[in-house]
Order: structure tokens, then sequence, then C-alpha cells
């Protein structure tokens, strides 16, 4: 992403990284407990736990790079049917073909062997599951989703929803600390509304710390201003959502601040981070599924060892197609729109 000449630049070089390391522990985490049904358990499933942390990481990266390009485009409220449109054209249609290729795959197991495939879970295809999964909003209705991971998107389109309105607050009151300082923990305060349906409310920490360095990257907060607030809000995340989540974090935080690094396999995972993290729970079951039956064998300790390497390699190769022939064109439609509308 390219900045306006006139405006201070954020390092942008260690974002794709970032994601890449964030999208890699995730899968890891996952195929290492609990989504593949004969890898699961193995013997260093426990010590994947950090993994998990990726998740932290991916909503704090939304929550400095939505803002950052919102600022660049000049931003106004009334852009936000634009805006949202553009975040919609981006996202949405790859989650929802992974949605399709999982219907397909499930009828497919049914009409092949009578009963779907280990390890898949299924909602039904009723009115109410369909447009809750394609409208990412499952939580919020109660409704079981196609894919397990989907939940994050959920957040994330919320996420959308609410930076939409907020943004011309912070770029208002940037000079007014006492009003900004009110908007901002009025938004961490949606933590006691969130009841468990509005996840976004539930995760909010961690945006909140992205929005803070974009503003202090943008040079529209002054250090201090930035570090008394991001310690703020620290202190919440960790009363709200633990010390792991608080510490990933400030670490993500801290990296995207202070660290200008590339790193050309980690910048791969990065640019396929989205499709491998839609695709991998459900391509990870079916490759299991098709090997399993192949070999006929229970694995050892040492064999769920390689096939968890072998399973991690299949789920990258396809997030690498999907994001090519998927994710990509779609990625490209978006650009061309602008957020901006013209005057």
């Amino acid at each position: 992403m390219e900045a306006n000449t006139n405006k201070p630049r954020v390092f942008f070089s260690v974002i794709e990284s970032l994601r890449g390391l964030a999208a890699l522990g995730v899968v890891a985490y996952h195929f290492a407990n609990g989504t593949l049904p004969t890898v699961s358990p193995i013997f260093f499933g426990s010590q994947m736990e950090w993994a998990r942390q990726g998740i932290p990481l991916f909503f704090v990266i939304s929550g400095f790079v939505i803002p950052y390009s919102m600022f660049l485009a000049k931003y106004e409220f009334r852009d936000a049917g634009r805006y949202f449109l553009k975040r919609m054209v981006r996202m949405a249609p790859p989650a929802w073909t992974a949605i399709l290729m999982i219907i397909c795959i499930y009828m497919a197991g049914l009409l092949i062997n009578g009963r779907p495939i280990q390890g898949m879970t299924w909602p039904g295809i009723s009115p109410e599951s369909i447009g809750a999964n394609f409208l990412f909003s499952f939580v919020l209705f109660d409704v079981e989703k196609f894919i397990e991971v989907y939940w994050t998107l959920e957040v994330e389109f919320q996420f959308y929803l609410a930076i939409a309105l907020i943004f011309p607050l912070l770029i208002r009151y940037k000079d007014n600390k006492w009003i900004l300082s009110i908007v901002f923990l009025a938004l961490s305060s949606t933590f006691f509304l969130h009841g468990e349906r509005v996840l976004f409310f539930k995760m909010n920490s961690y945006f909140i710390m992205g929005m803070l360095l974009f503003m202090y990257k943008a040079k529209l907060v002054d250090r201090n201003y930035f570090v008394a607030a991001t310690a703020v809000a620290s202190i919440l995340c960790y009363l709200q959502l633990g010390q792991a989540m608080a510490c990933a974090s400030v670490i993500g935080v801290l990296v995207i601040g202070l660290v200008d690094f590339k790193n050309p396999v980690l910048d791969f995972l990065g640019m396929i981070s989205f499709s491998l993290y839609i695709t991998h729970h459900n391509v990870g079951v079916v490759s299991e599924y098709l090997l399993r039956n192949i070999s006929g064998m229970e694995p050892s300790q040492p064999v769920k060892f390689i096939m968890f390497f072998v399973y991690l390699g299949i789920a990258i190769a396809f997030a690498w197609v999907f994001h090519r022939f998927v994710e990509k064109p779609f990625h490209k439609m978006s650009q061309r729109i602008s957020m901006k509308r013209k005057p």
C-alpha cells in the first residue's frame, strides 16, 4: 500500500510476514488439537497452545490497517456505503465460495458413503442457517457454522461496521485528548453489553490497540498519549480476555510499530493467509479422510507426526490455488472500487 506523499508512512513491511506467522500458527494449533480425528491427540499438541494467539494478531492488524487505509482515502461518514461494499467484495465472495465447497463435499459424502465425513460441521441448509452463514452472523442469531473458524469473520465484519461510525470521531477529536479518550472508553465499555452475542464487543480490546497504533503512526496523537492509552487498553484486555491474549496483542503492537522485517516464506503465507484460514479446517478433514481410507491404518505417534506436516502442506498448497483463482480476482475487483465518493 502506497501512502500519499504528503502524509506520514507507517511500517507495512512486517505486516505480511506477521499475517503469515499468525495464519500458520492457527492452522498448526487446529491440526494438532482436534481438527484431524486420527492425528489428534498428538504428543506435541499441548505445546502448540501458544499458536492460537494468531487470532489476536489478526485483530490487532485489522485495527491498524483498516483505519489507516481510511485515513489515506480521506474517509468521511458519507463514504460508509462504498467503504463497506469494498470490504464485502474483498472478503465475502471467497468466504462464500468456501462455504459452497463444504456443502458440496458434505452432500458428496452422503451420496457416496451414506454418511458425512468425520470431523465436518453441518448446521443444515435451512433458510436461517444459510442466511446467518452468508451474512457472517452465526453467534448473533444463534446458528451453527459451516466452517468453524468463521466466528472470526463475524468479529471482523462487525468491526467494519463499527469503524465506519467511529473513524470520523477519531479524526475530528484527534486534538482533544479528553473527548478522544471518552470515545475509546465508550467503545471499550461495550464489552459489558455483548451478552455473548455481539462478538466484536467482547473482542474490542484488540482492535482498540490497533487503532491507537494507527493514530500514533499517522501522527494524529503524540507518543505520551499513545503509550498511556495503549497501557490502559492492555490492562483492560488482560482483565477481559486473559494474560495470553493481552500479551499477544501487545507483542503485535510492538512488532508492527517497531520492526521493519520481511521474510519471503512468511510473506508468501501472509499473501495466502486469508485463503489458508478459511479453507484449512475442511481441507485437512477431507485430506485425512481420503488418506486414511487409502492406507486403512491407525497411525502411531511417529506416523501422526509425519502426517501432521503432510496435512499442513496440503492445506497450504490448496490455499495457494484458492488464493490465485478465487480470492485474488475479488481482491482486484475491490481495488477498483474507490472508498471515496466523487464530489
